[in-house]
């Protein structure tokens, strides 16, 4: 089991609820226990699915697959394998990541490497290879920071909800997780790890095989440019092309291609200031440049929506409330209130290209047609009639039931099982009294817990001390109390002052979610989706974080019914 945890790194970890909704990182100063890691993986954690970020070493690369790219068939997946075995990577383990039906192809090594090592040659590999490395089609893991302050992605946890082992032959089901306990599905993966491990010698043979790929691509380029007739005029500007660096890897790997106008290094800075706030003194001309581009752009990896032309108030909003809470004390202006610390805002929220100036920007406003609603109400009446009549032929058999039973039974999808949870959840939870009773004993924490007799303490002292040790005693007894009062006074201010932040805290969010979600305009929920991503990440604790983090998502679930229509019946 210590050999499972210590796989993961335990900061910078990412949760998302078990009932939908997007992934959201964990406060910095968290960190994720071996516990939670073990119950995560055993499916005892009824909240949320965990994941974490890379560390500085890995024993293993992940590649993951959505279910709608274009390389989740057996085509495709066979061009991967021969492409990872011709680079010395012949092992490799096929997984379903969830039931959403994506794939997860393991990479393990026999020893410890380097996270950024290894993911810049796998990236290099694929695109050499002619793959297309982008958020939903393909992704390459461990995915670490790339030296511009950022964290890097995070990755679910395996062996939670949804996990299943697959045959690479015929791509079916060999093993499913909620079929077995979690002691055999651990002992199974860490099996895996060590038998299916590629040797560390690989890394070498990787390395030859990247350095031909490039040889080749160099003269056939070479070959192309001097084979280039004399009579071809061009007619069209080049595109400029931005120049390779570690900016453009990591903006490309977000949206798949470098988004027209951007600058890449300025994006990436505004994302490093939104996740982390100001780090020195003389930053906040800097902060406001970078994040007024970052959220005009929007960030996919967050779920942070694009606030471009014609939200220039919404930009500007946003960019003031990230300056209240994350300036972290290095703004003197900001910390006494000056107007002009400010002044900035406007300015850089406002600027426009000389392309676009003079022109008239008309905000595009989004009406919900009526047919959408009367769609997603009859789709959510029929899912709870569903839902309804599978509990009632469940609760006839008489015994506990899975939540997979009933989602299987139901013919809904886990969304909008937990969507209606109200249904069944006092049911699921009477059946299930005596479940955890009847655990391993391995399970249960006070297994052979001393007893709650003891003898009491020894009275074999002295009756008569001697004056000299007497006052002895005196003076350290009074020393160790000074000392101890001095700790206290110092803990109760520290106490003092975190309950003021605390409270701070508390009432600004309580402000910015007041209003009711469905009288909100786009342009609103747009901006207060990057503000409180923000505040978020300061919750004080997983008390405040988890009923903000509800509320983000059903803003972003908001957002999408205006843009896109209601989803397609379950």
């Amino acid at each position: 089991m210590a050999q499972f945890v210590e796989l993961f790194h335990p900061y910078d970890y990412i949760y998302r609820p078990l009932n939908g909704g997007t992934w959201s990182s964990a406060n910095e100063k968290w960190r994720l226990t071996g516990t939670e890691i073990i119950k995560a993986i055993s499916c005892a954690n009824d909240t949320f699915y965990i994941g974490t970020r890379a560390g500085k070493k890995t024993r293993f690369a992940i590649f993951d697959i959505d279910t709608k790219s274009k390389y989740h068939n057996k085509q495709q997946l066979d061009r991967l394998l021969d492409v990872l075995s011709k680079a010395g990577l012949t092992r490799s383990s096929l997984f379903r990541s969830s039931f959403s039906g994506g794939w997860h192809l393991y990479i393990f090594f026999e020893e410890q490497v380097n996270s950024l090592l290894i993911y810049r040659q796998l990236v290099n590999l694929l695109k050499l290879s002619d793959f297309d490395v982008a958020k939903g089609t393909l992704e390459v893991f461990p995915h670490p920071g790339t030296g511009a302050g950022s964290k890097g992605m995070g990755l679910r946890l395996p062996l939670q909800h949804g996990w299943a082992w697959l045959n690479k032959r015929d791509l079916d089901v060999e093993h499913e997780r909620y079929e077995m306990t979690a002691t055999k599905a651990l002992e199974w993966f860490l099996d895996l790890l060590d038998s299916d491990a590629n040797p560390i010698n690989a890394l070498k043979q990787l390395t030859s095989r990247i350095e031909e790929l490039e040889r080749r691509r160099a003269a056939a380029r070479a070959h192309g440019l001097n084979d280039k007739p004399d009579n071809v005029v061009q007619i069209r500007k080049a595109i400029n092309v931005p120049d390779e660096s570690e900016f453009t890897l990591f903006v490309a790997s977000v949206f798949g291609h470098i988004p027209s106008g951007m600058n890449a290094e300025d994006w990436s800075k505004g994302r490093t200031f939104h996740k982390d706030g100001l780090t020195g003194p003389s930053q906040r001309a800097e902060a406001i440049f970078c994040l007024s581009h970052y959220f005009f752009y929007g960030d996919p990896s967050r779920n942070l929506p694009p606030l471009g032309y014609g939200l220039e108030e919404e930009r500007s909003f946003a960019i003031k409330e990230y300056l209240e809470a994350r300036h972290n004390g290095y703004s003197v202006d900001i910390t006494r209130g000056r107007a002009d610390a400010v002044a900035q805002v406007d300015r850089a929220a406002n600027w426009r290209p000389p392309s676009k100036r003079g022109s008239e920007t008309r905000t595009y406003k989004a009406t919900r047609p009526i047919s959408w609603i009367r769609a997603n109400e009859n789709s959510k009446n029929d899912s709870r009639k569903k839902i309804q009549a599978a509990l009632e032929s469940l609760k006839k058999l008489g015994r506990s039931f899975t939540t997979v039973e009933l989602e299987e039974t139901a013919d809904v999808s886990r969304r909008t099982l937990y969507k209606h949870k109200d249904i069944w959840r006092q049911d699921y939870e009477d059946l299930a009294a005596g479940f955890f009773e009847s655990c391993l004993p391995e399970y249960n924490a006070v297994v052979e817990a001393a007893c709650s007799k003891s003898e009491p303490p020894s009275t074999d002292l002295e009756k008569i001390m001697p004056p000299g040790r007497l006052a002895a005693r005196r003076i350290v007894y009074e020393i160790s109390m000074r000392s101890k009062r001095d700790s206290q006074a110092k803990k109760k201010s520290f106490v003092e002052t975190n309950s003021s932040a605390d409270k701070q805290w508390r009432d600004k969010v309580a402000s910015l979610t007041r209003d009711k979600i469905s009288d909100l305009p786009v342009a609103k929920i747009k901006s207060l989706l990057f503000v409180l991503a923000n505040y978020l990440s300061l919750a004080p604790c997983e008390e405040d974080a988890v009923p903000l983090h509800r509320y983000i998502l059903d803003l972003r679930h908001e957002l999408s019914g205006m843009q896109n229509g209601p989803r397609p019946p379950s």
